[in-house]
C-alpha cells in the first residue's frame, strides 16, 4: 500500500471552523459523485486539527515552525494508482475549486510506503482523543537506509522498552518515505494518546530530555520538523 499525506491549511480570513466544515462537506460530496476517483482510493480520510489546540499556550519543549489546519491522507493500491488521481481532470478541478473557496495554496507532503507499527494497544486507535502527526527530514549525514534503521530499531525501540514514554502512547505508527525523485521529506510519525494534556504531559517525562531528544538531533534535520495535533479523522472512502 502507497501513502500520501499532505499537510494543509485555511486560507487568510476563512475561520477554522468553516475550514474544517468545507473541507469536510466539499470532499463528502466530490467522492461521493464521481466514481472515477473514488476508485482509485483504498481509503482516504481528513485529520483536523484539534479545537483545542488553537488556543492553548504552548509548551517550552514544543518545537517551533508553520502552523497547519489539517492533514489529507490518501492510501493507494499502486503507485500507479496514485499518479492516475493526481492526473484526472475531475481531480485536478476539484483541487483548484478547494483553493479558490476556503484552502491555502501552500502544503507539504510526502509520499510513503505503508505505516511500520511500533506500538498497537489494543483498542487504543479506536479511544485515542489526539493524533500527533509529524513530517520529517532525516539529517543529510545519515544516508536513507541507515536513518530508516535507526528510525525503526532505535528510535521506536525507545517508545517500546521506556515505561515513561511506552505507557501514555495508545499507538504509534512510522511511515517510511518513498525513494521518489525531489522529496522534500522523509517520513512521518504518528502517535495517538488519550487526550491533548497526556500529550503535553508525555513530553515532559525526564526520559523525553536524556533519551528522546539527543536522538532527535542525531537523526532528524530538526528546522524542517512540522506536527499537526488532530482528533478523530472523517473517513471519505473506505473500501
Amino acid at each position: 500500500m502507497i501513502k500520501l499525506l499532505t499537510f494543509v491549511r485555511r486560507k487568510a480570513g476563512v475561520s477554522p471552523e468553516k475550514f474544517h466544515a468545507d473541507w469536510r462537506a466539499e470532499n463528502e460530496r466530490f467522492f461521493a459523485a464521481t466514481p472515477a476517483a473514488r476508485q482509485l482510493v483504498a481509503r482516504y480520510e481528513l485529520n483536523h486539527r484539534l479545537r483545542d489546540d488553537y488556543e492553548r499556550a504552548r509548551h517550552s519543549a514544543e518545537m517551533p515552525g508553520p502552523e497547519w489546519d489539517g492533514v489529507a491522507v490518501h492510501w493507494f493500491e499502486t503507485l500507479e494508482n496514485y499518479r492516475a488521481l493526481q492526473s484526472l481532470p475531475a481531480y485536478v478541478q476539484f483541487s483548484a475549486t478547494e483553493l479558490s473557496r476556503y484552502r491555502d495554496a501552500a502544503s507539504i507532503s510526502v509520499l510513503t510506503n505503508d505505516a511500520t507499527k511500533i506500538v498497537d494497544k489494543a483498542g487504543g486507535r479506536e479511544r485515542a482523543g489526539l493524533k500527533l502527526m509529524c513530517i520529517l527530514r532525516r539529517n543529510k549525514a545519515l544516508e536513507r537506509p541507515k536513518f530508516f534503521q535507526h528510525w525503526r530499531e532505535h528510535h521506536g525501540g525507545l517508545f517500546k522498552n521506556v515505561p515513561e514514554l511506552y505507557e501514555p502512547l495508545l499507538a504509534y505508527d512510522q511511515n517510511h518515505g518513498l525513494a521518489i525523485e525531489g522529496a522534500e521529506f522523509d517520513g512521518l510519525t504518528e502517535q495517538w494518546f488519550e487526550s491533548l494534556p497526556a500529550w503535553v504531559e508525555s513530553i515532559d517525562v525526564p526520559a523525553a530530555h536524556t533519551l528522546i531528544e539527543p536522538d532527535v538531533a542525531y537523526l532528524l534535520d530538526t528546522n524542517s520538523i512540522q506536527f499537526i495535533l488532530a482528533g478523530r479523522p472523517t473517513v471519505v472512502v473506505q473500501q
